[in-house]
């Protein structure tokens, strides 16, 4: 028999949990950068990111029959690019590192693509409640994107009407997949896998 709906019974499921979640309380991690990448500025995105997206992971389906009955079944899981907004210092240094940082993915004057490892890296994206960042309690949802790279540095509107208004640099990143936890430094052994729907 299902239970009556009371107030108090959903407030008290929510703050058994904490609370409601909320947007803010996150930070971005880059790590294992490509070499020659300037290390201040990779510490810098860290506490730079206005925002950011927690990235979508799908799964494709094709219809099967079996017994004259249809019914759809998985096949591969596809994972979507993933925007962020950085906040710019007066020096630009970010958006020239993220300008540098596609010059390894093409060489500008040659035109040629660069070798994968040579220029993707691994993000950490922790979303912290009230607990951890309050009170150094643990995490309670992060995710590794592996091999990421910047595939669009989108442009800066410049206008001398802006007054004091702050630069943003909107990045978009490619990336071969996404893994729930920190697993950076694991090995394909150390955790649960699948095929990404792209050449690897």
């Amino acid at each position: 028999m299902a239970t009556a709906f009371r107030p108090d019974t959903l407030r008290s499921l929510i703050n058994n949990r904490g609370g409601l979640a909320t947007t803010e309380k996150f930070e971005v991690v880059f790590s294992d950068m490509p070499a020659g990448m300037d290390a201040s500025v990779t510490r810098s995105l860290q506490f730079l990111c206005e925002n950011v997206a927690l990235p979508t992971k799908s799964i494709s389906a094709t219809e099967k029959f079996i017994h004259g009955v249809s019914y759809q079944m998985p096949y591969r899981q596809a994972f979507q690019e993933l925007s962020m907004t950085f906040l710019l210092t007066d020096d630009m240094a970010q958006k020239r590192f993220f300008d540098e940082w596609q010059t390894k993915v093409v060489d500008p004057n040659t035109g040629n693509m660069g070798f994968h490892e040579d220029y993707a890296c691994n993000i950490l994206i922790r979303k912290h409640g009230k607990q951890s960042i309050d009170f150094g309690g643990s995490v309670p949802y992060e995710i590794t994107l592996e091999r990421a790279w910047p595939s669009i540095v989108a442009e800066i509107q410049l206008s001398h009407g802006g007054g004091n208004e702050v630069a943003r640099l909107p990045v978009t990143m490619q990336y071969k997949q996404w893994f729930l936890g920190n697993v950076i430094g694991q090995t394909n052994n150390q955790r649960v896998t699948g095929f990404a729907g792209i050449d690897t």
